[in-house]
């Protein structure tokens, strides 16, 4: 599996899981660019209990309110576990 990391300069680019939490150089430019994740184990494990919760959100918010609560649900949380991969 890859991760993605974003330099800087504002290029994206894969690299290998080896380097989470890590630095590498950006293939664009050439400077160091911090690649998210922990280089725990249970990083995953937390990336998929954040998945979990957000799709069970998502399908109470269908079941109790209709598609609007579940858009609004999807792209709250969407933007919740977004922001976590960011902290890590």
């Amino acid at each position: 599996m890859t991760l993605v990391a974003t330099c800087h300069c504002g290029h994206w680019f894969e690299c290998e899981d080896r380097f989470a939490g890590g630095f590498v150089n950006c293939p664009s430019c050439g400077k160091a660019a911090a690649v998210p994740g922990l280089r725990d184990p249970l990083w995953r494990l937390v990336q998929l209990g954040g998945l979990i919760v957000w799709c069970g959100a998502t399908a109470i918010a269908y079941a109790l309110g209709g598609g609007g609560a579940a858009l609004i649900t999807a792209v709250i949380g969407a933007g919740a576990l977004w922001g976590l991969s960011r902290l890590f």
